[in-house]
């Protein structure tokens, strides 16, 4: 048995302690937060028998793992604290805001031993193998995914607040809130990155608010992305190959999975989600049984992509910061 411990009380961390509650191997027995009567009724809200913490020291001798969903700029601190005190960690994505210090996590839990694995839930999801499968079958050269979701904060970032997800230290915007979503899929997908080229819009404090990003994979797959927070669009995303086109709803959730053939000019459906999902419980799921098994290869094949996917928003981001260049004609 697992001896879990979370910190933050936030809509994802209570979606997640009650996937949790259906693995046999895993216990909740420990909620941490900075006020400790909000963890107090987070545990009576999501019916733990856990125990109310408002310090890491007290939280780290009662826990064999932790999963944390604190702010995306404290990822990295709070995540290299506990792996050097030799627990495994689930870090909610993205994994760090910075390559060099996400490399770094990766061999802090090489070092010590133990388990370090982002909570990208969408590569543990049992569709996205049909997917994956139908990408080294038909081999494809070229993709377009589609990230957007109007954010509730909008409002405020139009009276300019910025707070939360929109925080130019603890969050930095859509950036790495959402385009994670299709980098790290195409990086699972199609293997590493070998260049980047991007342009995007920010808000007034630097955090990301709309992207456009091509991607050259070591392969030579082209992958366009556009990701945006300020719109809602439909979401569907298409790989292409010579004579097939796969289609798929949803970057995060891949919904509905299809394959169009040119010859023949007929659609195959792969996948369609017809129930509601519990998206938590896959990730749970290995997480648990990469520590169970003690499988070291899957936790660095899975901080590479994490760590890759990280590379790749750290030059969308520098990408951003430059001036563009328009040529005109003499």
């Amino acid at each position: 048995m697992i001896k879990l411990g979370t910190i933050g009380t936030s809509e994802i961390v209570k979606k997640f302690v009650n996937s949790a509650k259906k693995n046999s191997n895993l216990k909740v027995l420990c909620c941490y937060s900075r006020n400790k009567e909000k963890a107090k009724n987070f545990i009576i809200e999501n019916d733990l028998a856990a125990k109310a913490v408002d310090s890491f020291e007290v939280l780290v001798d009662e826990v064999d793992a932790i999963y944390i969903a604190s702010p995306n700029g404290l990822h990295y601190e709070h995540a290299k604290y506990f792996l050097t005190q030799q627990k495994h960690v689930l870090l909610e994505k993205p994994l760090t805001l910075n390559y060099d210090q996400a490399c770094e996590l990766a061999q802090i839990a090489e070092m010590n031993n133990v388990f370090l694995m982002e909570a990208y839930r969408t590569a543990h999801l049992p569709q996205f193998k049909k997917l994956l499968d139908s990408c080294q079958n038909y081999q494809p050269f070229l993709a377009n995914f589609s990230m957007t979701q109007y954010s509730s904060r909008m409002e405020k970032v139009k009276h300019g607040i910025y707070d939360s997800v929109f925080d130019e230290n603890l969050g930095k915007g859509s950036t790495y809130d959402m385009l994670i979503y299709p980098v790290e899929l195409a990086i699972a997908l199609f293997g590493p990155v070998k260049e980047v080229k991007s342009m995007g819009l920010k808000l007034p404090n630097g955090s990301g608010l709309n992207d456009i990003v091509l991607m050259k994979h070591t392969n030579n797959v082209l992958v366009n992305i556009t990701c945006s927070k300020a719109s809602e669009g439909l979401n569907y995303n298409e790989i292409l190959s010579d004579h097939i086109t796969i289609s798929f709803l949803d970057n995060s959730h891949l919904k509905e999975i299809s394959i169009k053939k040119r010859v023949n000019d007929t659609r195959e459906m792969l996948y369609e989600q017809k129930e509601p999902m519990d998206y938590f419980e896959y990730e749970i799921k290995v997480f648990v049984k990469m520590i169970l098994e003690n499988d070291i290869s899957l936790r660095n094949y899975l901080l590479d992509v994490s760590c890759e996917a990280i590379k790749v928003l750290n030059q969308v981001e520098k990408n951003r910061d430059k001036l563009g260049e328009i040529q005109h004609e003499t």
